[in-house]
């Protein structure tokens, strides 16, 4: 069973990730601040990790520059989600994360673009 990581500061957004991923055989992984997501992803071991770029005083980006700057977790998927952020702004960034969700999110396009990282 493939394992999701899901990174967000919202209560009510990770129920609404952990239920859908969860309706289609995902084991997921809620995370509500990202102070300790190394220790999580070395314990829970993801194979692709959602995180949200407003994060409680911090900032999902820089969280996501960590992940792909360091050897034990570049090669972990990363889709990174947005209520403020439009796809165009994350795409400009010097580093691009695998996908990008923006908030709300339409749920069937949330789980193809999982489906989709989570195959390869």
């Amino acid at each position: 069973m493939k394992k999701v990581l899901v990174v967000d500061d919202d209560p009510d957004i990770l129920e609404v990730f952990q239920l859908a991923l969860e309706s289609e055989n995902y084991t997921v992984y809620p995370l509500l601040s990202p102070r300790f997501i190394f220790k999580t992803i070395k314990e829970f071991n993801p194979d692709l990790i959602i995180l949200d770029i407003m994060l409680n005083g911090m900032d999902g980006r820089e969280v996501f520059k960590q992940l792909k700057s360091s050897p034990e977790t570049d090669k972990i998927p990363v889709i990174m989600a947005s209520a403020r952020y439009k796809e165009s702004y994350i795409s400009s960034q010097k580093h691009n994360p695998d996908d990008y969700l923006e908030k709300p999110f339409n749920m069937t396009e949330m789980l193809q673009k999982v489906n989709r990282l989570t195959e390869n």
